[in-house]
């Protein structure tokens, strides 16, 4: 009987990094001037306590952030020649 505990036990502890993982969600998007023109090259910044996470548009303007634990970001972009845009929540 304590051996059966002890591997439920076992396989409890193996299945929770696991699901812990599948909780992370994803961010995406795409990058647009004001004229709705796409913009490649633009830093993309998720912020979260206790840090943060940075990527680069690609050629068709769009970021992501894969894998990103539970929680509210501020998404920044920023791109020499253009003003900073701040989303949050």
């Amino acid at each position: 009987m304590k051996a059966r505990i002890v591997a439920l036990l076992a396989a409890l502890l193996i299945a929770v990094p696991a699901a812990a993982q599948d909780q992370a969600g994803t961010i995406e998007g795409m990058v647009k001037d004001s004229s709705g023109a796409v913009l490649p090259g633009v830093t993309v910044e998720a912020k979260a306590a206790p840090g943060s996470r940075s990527t680069v548009t690609d050629e068709s303007g769009t970021y992501r952030f894969p894998a990103l634990p539970p929680g509210r970001y501020e998404i920044v972009a920023t791109l020499q020649g253009f003003s900073t845009v701040t989303r949050q929540g």
